[in-house]
This record gives C-alpha cells, sequence and structure tokens, in this order.
C-alpha cells in the first residue's frame, strides 16, 4: 500500500500547462488534473477538487513532490511559495527533482541522456543522465547555463537529446550533426513525478528553492 501522496508540476516550459498536479491514491490509483492557458485555475482549487475527487482531505497526505524547474517564473513561484506554507503549518515531507532530470525520464534506458531547455539570452540549460545498475536515472552531469558552443561541446554520438519541439526545429539538424538522437517532449504533468526511477532530494523549506529560465545563474 502506498501513503497518498500529492505532486505538483508548474515549470510550464511550451506555456500550454501552467499547473498540473496529481495524487497517487493508497490503492496505487494516480488522478491528475492539469489546467491551460483558456481555463486557467488557481493551484490551491485545483488541489482541493482533486483531494475531493478522491474522498481526501489535505491532512490525509503523507508525501508531496514538486519539480522545481527550470521553468515558468510565475508558475514555479506559486508553487514554491505554495508547499512552504503547507511545510510552515505541518511535518509534510517534501521530495523535489528537477524538470532536466523529467525530460531525461521520457528517454529513460538509454546508456546518456542529454536533457535541453532555452535558458533565452543566447544560454541553454542542459545536463546529462543515464539510467545505473538499479534502474534508477542519475547524474553524469551537473546541470548548467551555457552557450550554444559549449552545449554542442557536451554532445557526443549515440547521446539521447531531450528538447522541446520549437527547439528542435531550430537546433536539431546541429545535434543530429553531432551524431544524437533527438526527442521532442513539449508537456511535463504532475503523475511523471510519481516514476520510480526520478532522482529526487529531500526539500525542507530552506532548501526549496526554484530555477527560472532565465534566473541570475543563466548569465
Amino acid at each position: 500500500m502506498n501513503a497518498p501522496s500529492l505532486a505538483i508540476c508548474a515549470s510550464n516550459l511550451d506555456g500550454s500547462v501552467p499547473f498540473a498536479v496529481a495524487l497517487r491514491l493508497a490503492d496505487g490509483r494516480i488522478l491528475g488534473q492539469h489546467s491551460t492557458v483558456t481555463a486557467r485555475q488557481e493551484l490551491p482549487a485545483m488541489i482541493a477538487s482533486l483531494c475531493a475527487a478522491a474522498g481526501l482531505a489535505a491532512a490525509d497526505l503523507r508525501e508531496l513532490r514538486i519539480d522545481l524547474g527550470p521553468g515558468s517564473y510565475t508558475g514555479l513561484r506559486v508553487a514554491v511559495t505554495f508547499v512552504r506554507f503547507l511545510q510552515h503549518f505541518g511535518a509534510l515531507p517534501v521530495l523535489a527533482v528537477d524538470s532536466l532530470a523529467l525530460l531525461s525520464a521520457r528517454a529513460r534506458g538509454h546508456r546518456r541522456v542529454v536533457p535541453l531547455l532555452d535558458a533565452r539570452r543566447e544560454r541553454f540549460h542542459v545536463a546529462a543522465y543515464a539510467t545505473d545498475s538499479g534502474a534508477r536515472l542519475h547524474e553524469l552531469e551537473p546541470a548548467a547555463a551555457v552557450p550554444w558552443p559549449d552545449v554542442l561541446a557536451r554532445i557526443g554520438a549515440g547521446d539521447v537529446v531531450v528538447l522541446s519541439p520549437a527547439l528542435a526545429s531550430l537546433r536539431g539538424a546541429e545535434l543530429t550533426g553531432h551524431g544524437a538522437t533527438v526527442t521532442t517532449a513539449a508537456v511535463l504533468l504532475a503523475e511523471e513525478l510519481f516514476a520510480a526511477d526520478l532522482p529526487f532530494v529531500a526539500a525542507p523549506s530552506e532548501a526549496l528553492e526554484p530555477r527560472y529560465l532565465m534566473g541570475s545563474y543563466a548569465e
């Protein structure tokens, strides 16, 4: 049996899904919900609605999982503030992972997966992951925001690069020219946060820091 768990994803990589939430119930079922640009919903209201549909109260939750970006400034700020509020009033364990790891999970099982996001201002968020002997994703190279030539310097033959359709249309040919395989992922949903192989870290309130697409580390 699983303890009831809530997942929140607010990176909103392509601008179409401001917030996504999901519940994993004690019997293992996962219920998900997400807002859209045309039908915006407040994050607390979405969570309350999902809990009500599952017959749960907030006090029934035993774990919270969150994607910390890189991603939308507004979405991540709202989500992290909401989680910090919950942490202030209760001892709810929080597990955090970044959107680069979630992107890498789309190509899990390959020797080397390189997630790629546009950080704007001529910078690109890039990291490298692989699946270890325990069938878990682990980080091969830490995330950094670097100029495009540095991205290409990190790409080798046989790498699988996961990026948005828009970025693939602009840069995909250069990546395949370096021997990489390109795969696209536009939307991240909260249900993906319940994958068993993600490299989560415990995140107390003081360590819960969002990573914005155009944050200062991207300079």
